[in-house]
């Protein structure tokens, strides 16, 4: 082991004149352009994500927020609430509820320094995989892409921890190449193990792990033994398990390992074979059209790097890394061909670090092919890059510095209620005690975490039970029987198709229900008018005698008779 240790930190993966040689740290010129740069732009993404600081939720970060909550309350994860997603996630938005509060403004603030945190492990990784100059191009490519909004850049999707680990993962990979000793495999292994717990598409990145390793033993140039190569990778996936296995471990001591199987294998395999290719292809071109719309710069620089496969000054093992990177980073949205926007924030440490490949593969061309060995020419590229990039903020400036939130909504979500979940919120703070019960129904969960009330029902995400799966009528007279005991004062009815996402030939028992059960045991004393294109008219108690509603969309809302 000391041998390889010996060899590994002899190799220098750069080749610029600029750049260090791995394993040693000074600073340099470069590296003091490098770190002066990436310290604006922690500073540039402090200013402008705390402009999104109270921007309403859409129904998946309310869901996992809430949960966070209730899980640092002492509740049980698919017991008392539950999600198709292994509980990694919980822990995560626990974690930072515990941390920043439970309000909208402390997720997103926990969520930017999430998102700071991932650039600079990235920049770090690719300053040692490349160049100091690199690390910029690739932390200013992470810095601007993820805040896109049609990719829910500004949110708190659990995506956004995705790359966290991930990020953390690929810093830990580029260190073993100076340190290969089984505490940085093992490190890996837990990143990309808390990657996969976090969200199942992460397991593709666990692979990517195990494959760059193997590469990186298939291509480092020296000949060693096949044994180290087992150890490596057998660590790693220690590593992994380690993760898996505490987390189901506490699963099973919380009694609900079962119930986890069943929300997290069970029910979402019955949505493998929902969507066709032929429909899915049409979703992949319109989120790809509209997320790289108003970014094509920073996509199409960083796909330039794909070239460096067929240049033979860029070594296996940088190509390798780079190139699998993207490969298995762009795996993780296509599984059920959804290609939801926010899937997409699982690309961005790949495209971000081919976008410092391509920065690398440039300049060691120019230098060692055409004999430009100016050491001008790396800064000339870097500041045109920047430029460029400052030439997208300016043009995106009402977005970035002066957001609208109703339009921001409006343009990613559509006619989705986000805006409207958070103007009933406000009424429901501002005139309601905080021991008064509410149920909603409809799939906004975000208004239990709003409001800091409980959902009366482990059915926060109301579309569950009006799923075409064979369990939802059981759970439909689950939720009405929760209901019933609580006698919730409020009671908040979402008449909008997308919330209430009812499936074909499922059961009708709910809303037979719910009209016979308002109309004995309710008042209404609130509409929101939802005109399409229109902002929502808001309408209360008195103002309702007098108002005819327009919309087909509309959101009621019930206080309990005396």
């Amino acid at each position: 082991m000391a041998k390889a240790q010996s060899t590994a930190k002899s190799e220098s993966i750069q080749k610029n004149d600029n750049s260090t040689v791995l394993g040693k740290f000074s600073f340099n010129q470069e590296e003091k352009v490098a770190y002066a740069i990436l310290a604006c732009l922690i500073l540039l993404v402090i200013l402008i994500r705390s402009k999104f600081y109270n921007i309403p939720f859409e129904r998946d970060e309310g869901a996992y927020s809430y949960y966070g909550k209730l899980l640092l309350e002492g509740k049980i994860p698919y017991k008392d609430f539950y999600e198709q997603k292994f509980p990694g996630i919980f822990y995560f938005f626990a974690t930072i509820v515990a941390i920043f509060g439970d309000t909208v403004k402390g997720m997103h603030m926990g969520f930017m320094y999430v998102n700071i945190i991932t650039m600079i492990f990235l920049f770090m990784a690719s300053k040692r995989m490349f160049s100091p100059l690199a690390a910029v191009v690739t932390a200013t490519t992470f810095a601007i892409v993820s805040m896109c909004p049609n990719l829910s850049g500004y949110t708190v999707q659990g995506e956004h921890a995705v790359a966290f680990f991930v990020s953390i993962g690929i810093f830990l990979y580029t260190y073993t190449l100076t340190h290969p000793g089984w505490k940085t495999y093992l490190a890996m292994g837990l990143a990309m193990g808390c990657a996969f717990m976090t969200k199942t598409s992460g397991m593709f990145l666990v692979l990517w792990g195990g494959f760059v390793i193997i590469s990186d033993f298939t291509f480092s140039g020296k000949k060693k033994p096949i044994k180290e190569l087992i150890i490596h990778a057998s660590i790693y996936s220690v590593g992994v398990f380690i993760v898996i296995g505490f987390t189901f471990m506490l699963i099973m001591m919380k009694g609900s390992f079962n119930e986890m199987l069943f929300w997290t294998y069970e029910i979402p395999k019955k949505y493998v074979n929902k969507i066709p290719w032929s429909d899915g292809k049409k979703y992949f071109e319109y989120m790809y059209n509209s997320i790289t719309a108003e970014y094509k710069f920073f996509w199409y620089h960083a796909l330039f790097a794909l070239a460096a496969f067929f240049l033979k000054n860029i070594t296996w093992r940088q190509k390798f890394f780079a190139l699998t990177l993207i490969f298995f980073s762009g795996i993780t949205i296509v599984p059920g061909y959804y290609f939801y926007g926010h899937y997409w924030i699982q690309i961005l440490p790949g495209l971000s670090i081919l976008a410092g490949m391509t920065f690398f593969v440039v300049n060691d061309t120019l230098k060692n092919r055409f004999n430009l060995k100016s050491k001008s020419i790396p800064y000339v590229y870097l500041g045109l890059f920047l430029v460029f990039s400052l030439s997208h903020l300016n043009k995106m400036k009402d977005y970035y510095f002066n957001p609208n939130y109703e339009r921001i909504l409006r343009t990613v979500y559509g006619n989705n209620p986000f805006p409207e979940a958070m103007g009933i919120a406000n009424w429901i703070n501002a005139n309601t005690k905080p021991e008064d019960g509410m149920v909603v129904m409809g799939s906004e969960p975000e208004l239990y975490f709003y409001t800091k009330k409980k959902c009366p029902s482990r059915h926060a995400y109301f579309a569950a039970i009006v799923d075409n799966v064979p369990e939802h009528k059981q759970w439909q007279r689950e939720f009405v029987s929760d209901v019933e005991k609580a006698k919730p004062k409020y009671f908040i009815f979402f008449n909008h198709q997308i919330s209430l996402f009812v499936q074909p030939n499922t059961d009708q028992y709910v809303f037979e229900w719910y009209n016979k059960y308002i109309t004995e045991n309710y008042n209404l004393i609130g509409l929101v008018d939802m005109v399409d294109g229109y902002t929502s008219t808001y309408v209360w108690r008195e103002q309702l005698n007098n108002y005819k509603p327009q919309a087909q969309n509309r959101v009621y809302i019930y206080e309990r008779k005396s």
